[in-house]
């Protein structure tokens, strides 16, 4: 019984311990899947893979150590992986495993030459580790050969276009965010700094003349945002001496070390342009000379198409004369009818701009949402109807004169865009994000007190001040009456070409001085028009109401030179009359008076012709 026992008790030990050698087994299989796995991936990794101890001894690597090399492992002794460096390198590499050893980690860059002779530099990093008290490092290396050529091409590169930037006559700067990140000799020695190292880290507006400041803040937020490739300057400028000077130049977009920089090239042109303000100067200086000899020869009762001898308008003329020799903005004051178009027209022929556009803009004319693609123009398919491009009054304008009519009349946003134009901070077109400039001078009329509408809020006064430069003042026709037979003359011919000059008798005139002229020249012109007509004067309110009647003899609106011409000029004039009654009556409306004389439009056009009407 006993022994049946211990046959039992054995069997179950050799049960238990056939189990734990079968788990231990199962434990060796995978601990040998797992060292095969690791064995497989770090013979598997990308550039060098290496093990060894702290006497230099190789005990592991990946299969790119023997591909790179050209040696296989076992060519490699104890002590020899120095072998693989020469000179500095050597010397490198074995300060940095020293440095790994002791701190427990390092890095190097070395040449390594291969079994055949080749040098390839590479990235070497490592950490070391302490195994059964053995201490190993374990490191990797990494072919930084396409890195190198690329950092050599870059050099290169760069000190190419240093040396070219430096024997450039012309100024070169790389600015970023305004500050100066390059300058070379050409640039520092217009702006007389001592050396190119003290113009590094200063802001470029520090040298940029304050007229000019918003324009160039405007260039620069332009080309850095994309919206232009190129912009060309001209401007004033200040040396770190305070000297004046003018420069010319251009800016671009570049690429500098990851970020966006401005390539800016600039030129001294102080000489050029101070010889060409002289010679601009000089010729406005002839120009008035010229026109006040010719005004003097003629008593200066006439300044081109403006009538009159009187002290008011001899104090105009002084003002157009003064005036057109510069290139201000400039406010004309007056009543409706004073002639403030002519005046600014007749600035603009005498003006340096006479060769290129006058563009007249009567802005109360031009609704509210227009406004905008009127004066900056429109791109096709900018919004439904705009089928082709279209320029605005500011392009129109490039190079002449923009004549703002009630100017008054301008809404605070355009007045805004307007402004940031006239700066030079430029314009965009509907419906397109391309900047553009333009080179205008604004001279603006209106009827209303400006300086009263930029206190209630109605102008901006910033706007205000930029077209308020220089103010003339027109004088109602009423303050001025010693100009009306001038006028009266003037208009006499105007109408009556080719004929004899008709007379005017004392009464017309006496009663023409004794009128107050509401409408002031415009009325005028439009009483002598009808008075050729009708014989008669009329003065005729905005609403068409008859204020005063004066008839100069019995058969009012028969023109007797006609009628002295037989029965046909008899009958040419009653038609005359007849259809100048029918235009009072209807207003000047053609339409409606053909209706009423039961005649085509074309036809009443055409008498109108004949009869000299139109």
């Amino acid at each position: 019984m006993a022994a049946y026992e211990n046959t039992g008790g054995s069997q179950e030990r050799v049960l238990e311990f056939t189990e734990r050698i079968a788990r231990l087994e199962e434990e060796i299989r995978g601990l040998t899947r797992r060292s095969t796995f690791f064995e497989l991936l770090i013979k598997s990794l990308p550039g060098l893979f290496y093990v060894f101890d702290q006497n230099y001894e190789l005990h592991m690597w990946n299969k790119n150590v023997e591909t790179v090399t050209g040696y296989l492992a076992e060519e490699i002794p104890v002590h020899s992986i120095f072998d693989i460096f020469e000179g500095e390198d050597l010397e490198h590499v074995q300060k940095a495993i020293q440095h790994a050893f002791i701190t427990g980690s390092g890095v190097a860059e070395a040449v390594l030459v291969t079994k055949d002779g080749r040098k390839i530099p590479y990235f070497f990093t490592g950490v070391s580790t302490r195994i059964e008290d053995v201490q190993y490092l374990i490191g990797m290396g990494l072919d930084i050969s396409t890195l190198k050529e690329a950092q050599e091409s870059l050099k290169e590169s760069e000190a190419l276009y240093r040396i070219f930037a430096e024997r450039m006559t012309e100024g070169v700067a790389l600015i970023h965010e305004n500050r100066i990140l390059f300058v070379n000799d050409a640039l520092s020695l217009i702006l007389s700094y001592d050396s190119k190292r003290s113009a590094l880290g200063r802001d470029i507006m520090d040298h940029v003349d304050r007229e000019f400041e918003i324009y160039f803040r405007d260039m620069f937020e332009s080309i850095e945002r994309g919206n232009s490739a190129e912009r060309f300057f001209q401007a004033r400028w200040t040396t770190v001496k305070g000297k004046v000077i003018w420069v010319e130049g251009r800016m671009n977009l570049i690429q500098w070390k990851g970020e966006a920089t401005i390539l800016l090239t600039a030129r001294d042109i102080t000489e050029i342009k101070l010889r060409e303000i002289t010679m601009q100067e000089e010729a406005a200086h002839l120009r008035r000379e010229n026109v006040t000899l010719r005004s003097s020869m003629k008593d200066r009762w006439r300044f081109g198409d403006i009538i009159g001898k009187s002290q008011s308008m001899q104090e105009v003329y002084e003002l157009i004369l003064n005036s057109a020799s510069s290139n201000a903005n400039i406010i004309i004051y007056g009543e409706s009818g004073t002639g403030k178009e002519l005046v600014a027209k007749a600035i603009h022929q005498l003006s340096s701009r006479s060769q290129k556009s006058f563009v007249a803009v009567n802005c109360a004319a031009i609704p509210e949402n227009l406004m905008e693609s009127e004066f900056f123009g429109y791109r096709k398919g900018a919004f439904t109807g705009a089928i082709s491009d279209k320029q605005g009054y500011l392009d129109q304008a490039n190079g002449g004169t923009l004549f703002l009519d009630e100017v008054g009349e301008l809404g605070l946003g355009m007045q805004a865009k307007l402004l940031r134009a006239i700066e030079g901070g430029g314009y965009s077109p509907v419906g397109s994000t391309v900047t553009r400039h333009s080179d205008f001078r604004i001279i603006s009329a209106t009827n209303k007190n400006l300086s009263e509408l930029t206190k209630r809020g109605l102008m901006r006064e910033d706007f205000f001040y930029r077209i308020h430069i220089i103010p003339i003042t027109l004088p109602p026709l009423r303050q001025r009456k010693e100009d009306i037979p001038l006028l009266v003359e003037h208009f006499l011919r105007l109408y009556s070409p080719g004929r004899r000059l008709p007379e005017v008798s004392g009464q017309v005139l006496e009663s023409l001085k004794n009128y107050e002229w509401p409408g002031n020249v415009r009325e005028l012109q439009n009483v002598i028009q009808r008075y050729l007509t009708v014989k008669r004067i009329d003065f005729v309110g905005p609403c068409g109401v008859q204020r005063r009647s004066a008839i100069t003899d019995g058969h009012a609106g028969i023109d007797h030179e006609d009628a002295d011409n037989g029965l046909q000029g008899y009958t040419r004039s009653v038609e005359k009359k007849v259809i100048m009654d029918m235009l009072e009556k209807c207003r000047w409306n053609k339409t409606k008076t053909a209706q009423s004389l039961g005649i085509s439009r074309k036809t009443l056009q055409r008498k109108l012709k004949r009869l000299g009407l139109s």
